[in-house]
């Protein structure tokens, strides 16, 4: 390779990773100040919603339906599966003392 076609090659080096570090800074910049960066995963909380003391949330689990219910007054998550509509079986009840202590503790205390 010659002088000329290493500056060539250098020279569009640069000019590409100019026009990419333009590109990321006009993707981010297309964000409106309460939109998430393109990036960043969203939570889809539709089905969610209040009573009392209670919020209730489904998700799709598959061939059924799983209902979680956070009972604020006695600190609980329950976790539910809906058959078909018709059936409501109990899968797991969790004292949320333990929930958020087991998740420091895998997290080293932090």
């Amino acid at each position: 390779m010659n002088e000329n076609t290493k500056g060539l090659n250098m020279n569009v080096l640069w000019v590409t990773a100019v026009a990419l570090a333009a590109l990321v800074v006009l993707q981010i910049g297309k964000t409106g100040a309460n939109d998430p960066l393109p990036f960043e995963q969203q939570a889809l909380a539709e089905m969610v919603d209040s009573v009392g003391d209670y919020k209730v949330m489904t998700t799709d689990g598959g061939n059924e339906e799983i209902l979680y219910v956070l009972d604020n007054r006695n600190e609980q998550l329950l976790l539910y599966k809906i058959d078909q509509q018709k059936a409501l079986t109990l899968l797991a009840r969790e004292e949320l003392d333990n929930v958020f202590a087991s998740a420091r503790n895998k997290m080293g205390g932090r």
